[in-house]
């Protein structure tokens, strides 16, 4: 019973005791007591009980009785570290028992060779035991000691053996009703598939059984190891550390068991190395070997040296006795035949190349490349990544650029099964040492266009494929309306009281616990082989006009990647880390600006722009030329505003994870109809005023120009008028004042047309001037038919992106016959802004609008936010849209922000959208005036409304802004992803 009902079973064996029983009874209590404190408890009161109960047994004279208890003492032992009391008391067992009893202790026996890692004894003693428990038809030992034998398989990776066992063992538990076992074995199958590189089913069944454990009520500190793993496994390390950490400080709580306390050390010290802590690791990995030692687990004990190895190294230890010891723990774990042997070896390669040991390095990279052609995706990795040194050593960059492709090909495959966005993005960081080994061999041998193609090979590749749908989970959908209720009323606490509710906060913890775990456990697609980067389509797409500039970091340096005019060429710019510095003194004054009275600021953040442009760009901004421009920064650099960069700054300029995603917007078609949605959240300090004037300007005019209705043409007024916007005197149109007055930026009494709030027009013609044309920059006018015209008379847009060919232009880049009218906006505000609603609206529009406030969440980005009227839409809201809408306007704050994870991943809002059928956003990177937004954003829609691109309407947009601090500040904060 203590393995099916471990707290009734508990009572009622103190029960028993309290009723004086025999002592062969009460033999078999004490032993129930001291299972239950060895298991759940503290091992300390755990031994006190099981040598009573071995007394009494003796006392009963009772051989079997006394056997089966030494052996349940023998596992006590061995877990409090008294390694050698523990083998003596199952020497005593195994020859006190016979028959089915002796059986019985030799599978505890089993179980304590695979706790000390002495594997080979351990299927020794099961293979003994399991014909004679078949025989006495004992269906619960049997189908324990097929369930030890399979994990002892695992751990010698023979994961079709393990999986093999496991079946039976579930057969024979569906017949019992041992639910404590029940629940292990569905943690061993979770332990089998993340050893055959299942990361999404180990997840699911580790929190089926954790569930299942808590029913009962029973500790989970084995579960929590290798739940640890997994997530390590995952690009989770820093989550899998604050798991361990947590364990141990519980069951130091406790007083559990000192074996338990070591594993958990050691899965601490590996968390820690690969969350960037090498000198938490080291002191974490320094306490296991100590205790492995003192238990003599020479098997862990070995695998907790090569993590402080790792350690050493990562702290800039590195020395000839490193390389002796590297290669001493590679030859012991070889022996035990540890999957984590070729591990070492490529540590021991590792440290002698950056001695200058080539020889010696050869020897053991030689034997780590070993893996490369078998195993689980993450061993033939380690395989690629030895090979990929073994010919930069040898002078082969063709060599290297091989192993460094076929690595990657693994890690595609397996990051393609993990449905999770957030998993495939931090999954990429197995492979950034290949992918900057791939980078340094191209810049020495292959000229920029190949650098180029490695950049954009591990750049921004969770954008490549939509991440899988989130199931039609009921659990998961009440969770996700649980979780915006709770998050809705904790702020709504902070909003009225101005201090959090710990209650609320703790609730919507677990809510977004319970959200994020269901999302990790789907499963991705068939692997597949993707589009290929192709450096010739993209200068096809560009021509000769649009420019694109990747920035590529290599030994800390940026290099500049300039492509157009058929042709890319590279230039050297300025340290990364001193860009990034750079970049959060330039975000602090941002964020200054956007509250009055912080003009004297403005020229330094002006300085700091011309600072990052002489770090980012370098010389490369002398050959911007003079049209359209792509930016695709690394992941690190997306914070830059980088508008405010002097080159920039009267530029059409949109900003793009990677080439190749800019590519795939380009070729993204809008959706029929051109639907629009506007959306105006609570809270916002300017009310969200751009929408209602967005309402009324869709809605007075059939169709979205903004001239009188029946105009006809985009814009047009009367008859005649010519150029877009422009109309009789009075219509509203940009520039166009009171009837008859004619002075630019006066209100209007009409649907607004005009530069808002008093901006003028200007005198070179561009968006605001007097005659209400809109002109542009470079020279390039609009048709008189509406359409948007170039100087070679092709109907696209200036940044390369399509254009209308004729009609009525309707916002999202559809174009529709003169005749017919552009479908009324859909408005929802007030308690119609409701996340359902909203999600229902945006499906499929063709331009959407929110105005709402942001929330950037570091710690968690997927769950960064816009506030509705019920609650938060987060980006989980988001995946589940079929298609999100080809354009969308975030004017609020803090959208554009993202965290930079994996190797060169991104996770927010915008690149949330971009795989879901978004072919252009335009977002916000830093808190901004609310009152000030409401005019960019305006003249933003003004500019769409006459064909105009999002980089181009942002460009004309801020251009139309007062010249004062928080208007400027505002217009730097805004920038234009993607090409629509």
């Amino acid at each position: 019973m203590v393995f099916a009902a471990p707290n009734e079973a508990l009572t009622r064996a103190e029960e028993l005791l309290a009723a004086d029983p025999s002592p062969l009874h009460a033999s078999v209590a004490h032993q129930v007591i001291g299972i239950w404190q060895r298991d759940f408890g503290d091992t300390r009161l755990a031994l006190a009980h099981l040598r009573r109960a071995r007394d009494l047994a003796s006392r009963a004279d009772s051989p079997e009785r006394e056997a089966d208890v030494l052996a349940t003492l023998g596992v006590a032992l061995v877990h409090s570290g008294r390694t050698r009391d523990g083998l003596a008391a199952f020497e005593r067992g195994v020859a006190r028992g016979t028959g089915h009893t002796r059986a019985r202790v030799l599978y505890r026996r089993a179980y304590v060779w695979w706790v000390l890692g002495r594997h080979g004894e351990a299927l020794e003693d099961v293979r003994r035991a399991i014909p004679v428990l078949r025989q006495a038809d004992d269906v619960i030992w049997t189908a324990r000691a097929l369930t030890l034998r399979a994990t002892v398989h695992l751990a010698l990776g023979s994961v079709e053996r393990a999986d093999a066992d496991f079946t039976a063992a579930e057969r024979l538990w569906d017949t019992t009703g041992q639910e404590h076992d029940k629940a292990d074995a569905v943690e061993s199958r979770g332990l089998a598939a993340f050893r055959s590189g299942d990361v999404p089913a180990a997840l699911r069944l580790l929190d089926e059984a954790e569930e299942r454990y808590a029913k009962l009520g029973t500790p989970t500190f084995m579960l929590t190891i290798r739940r640890c793993e997994v997530l390590m496994a995952a690009g989770l390390a820093p989550e899998a550390l604050a798991e361990a950490d947590a364990a141990t400080a519980a069951l130091d709580g406790i007083g559990g068991q000192s074996t338990r306390r070591a594993e958990l050390l050691l899965v601490a010290a590996r968390a820690a190395r690969l969350a960037g802590e090498p000198r938490t690791s080291l002191a974490r990995a320094a306490l296991a070997v100590r205790l492995f030692a003192g238990q003599r687990r020479t098997w862990y004990e070995t695998h907790a040296r090569l993590v402080l190895l790792e350690a050493r190294v990562a702290t800039g230890r590195a020395s000839g006795r490193l390389v002796a010891d590297a290669a001493a723990v590679a030859e012991r774990l070889a022996a035990f035949g540890a999957p984590a042997a070729p591990e070492a070896s490529l540590l021991a390669g590792r440290i002698a190349l950056g001695l200058g040991w080539t020889a010696d390095a050869e020897r053991h990279l030689a034997v780590a490349a070993r893996s490369r052609h078998g195993g689980p995706p993450l061993a033939r990795m380690t395989g690629w990544a030895a090979q990929a040194l073994r010919a930069r050593a040898a002078g082969s960059a063709r060599g290297v650029l091989e192993a460094c492709r076929r690595g990657l090909d693994v890690l595609d495959d397996h990051r393609m099964t993990l449905g999770a966005s957030e998993l495939r993005a931090r999954a990429t960081a197995q492979g950034a040492e290949l992918a900057a080994l791939a980078q340094e061999a191209s810049l020495v041998s292959g000229g920029p266009r190949r650098l180029l193609v490695w950049s954009e090979r591990w750049r921004a590749t969770v954008l490549s494929a939509p991440p899988t749908r989130p199931p039609a989970d009921p659990a998961l959908l009440s969770g996700m309306t649980a979780f915006r209720e709770i998050a809705a009323r904790a702020e709504e606490a902070r909003t009225d009281g101005g201090r959090p509710v710990p209650a609320l906060e703790r609730e919507q913890r677990r809510l977004e616990r319970e959200i994020r775990s269901r999302t990790l456990h789907m499963r991705g697609g068939v692997p597949g082989d993707g589009d290929r980067f192709d450096v010739g389509r993209l200068l096809r797409r560009l021509g000769d006009d649009v420019r694109l500039v990747e920035l590529a970091v290599l030994d800390g340096r940026v290099h500049v990647l300039l492509c157009g005019q058929g042709r890319v060429r590279r230039f050297e710019a300025g340290l990364s880390a001193e860009a990034e510095r750079e970049a959060e003194h330039v975000q602090a004054g941002l964020r200054r600006l956007a509250h009055p009275g912080a003009e004297a600021r403005l020229p330094l953040v002006e300085a700091a722009g011309a600072r990052l442009q002489e770090l980012l760009l370098g010389p490369a901004a002398a050959h911007l030329g003079s049209g359209p421009l792509v930016v695709v920064p690394p992941g690190r650099l997306h914070r830059v505003p980088w508008a405010l960069l002097p080159a920039l700054r009267e530029r059409v300029l949109s900003v793009s994870p990677s080439a190749s995603s800019w590519l795939r917007a380009r070729d993204t078609a809008p959706p029929p109809g051109g639907r629009q949605v506007l959306v105006r959240g609570p809270g916002l300090a300017s009310g969200g005023a751009e929408v209602p004037e967005l309402a009324e300007r869709y809605g007075a005019a059939g169709t979205p120009g903004g001239g009188t209705p029946g105009g006809g043409t985009p814009g047009a007024g009367t008859p005649g008028a010519g150029t877009p916007g422009a109309g009789t005197p009075g219509a509203g149109t940009p520039g166009a004042g009171t009837p008859g007055a004619g002075t630019p930026g006066a209100p209007s009494t009409d649907a607004y047309s005009g530069p808002p709030r008093g901006v003028s027009g200007r005198a070179d013609g561009t968006l605001g001037g007097a005659d209400g044309a809109l002109g542009r920059r470079n020279g390039m006018s609009d048709r008189r038919d509406g359409t948007l015209g170039r100087r070679d008379g092709t109907p696209d847009r200036t940044d390369g992106t399509p254009g209308p060919v004729g009609g009525c232009v309707v916002p999202g880049g559809a174009s529709a016959p003169p005749d017919r009218a552009a479908p009324r906006p859909t408005v929802l505000e007030g308690d119609a802004a409701r996340v359902p609603r909203v999600l229902r609206e945006l499906d499929g529009a063709a331009l959407a609008h929110i105005a709402a406030h942001g929330t950037f969440r570091a710690d968690s980005p997927l769950f960064s936010s816009l506030r509705m009227a019920d609650g938060p839409l987060i980006v989980h809201d988001f995946e589940r849209l079929d298609r999100s809408p080809y354009r969308i306007i975030l004017s609020c704050c803090d959208t554009a922000r993202f965290a930079s994870v994996g190797a060169d991943e991104l996770l927010g809002l915008v690149t949330a959208l971009l795989p879901l059928g978004t072919a252009g956003v335009v977002a916000c990177s830093a808190p901004v005036n609310d009152a000030a937004v409401v005019p960019l954003m305006l003249t933003l829609h003004k500019g769409l409304d006459a064909g105009l691109s999002l980089a181009e309407a942002l460009r004309d947009a801020r251009a139309a802004l007062p010249g004062d601090a928080v208007h400027q500040a505002t217009g730097w904060a805004f920038s234009a992803f993607g090409a629509a």
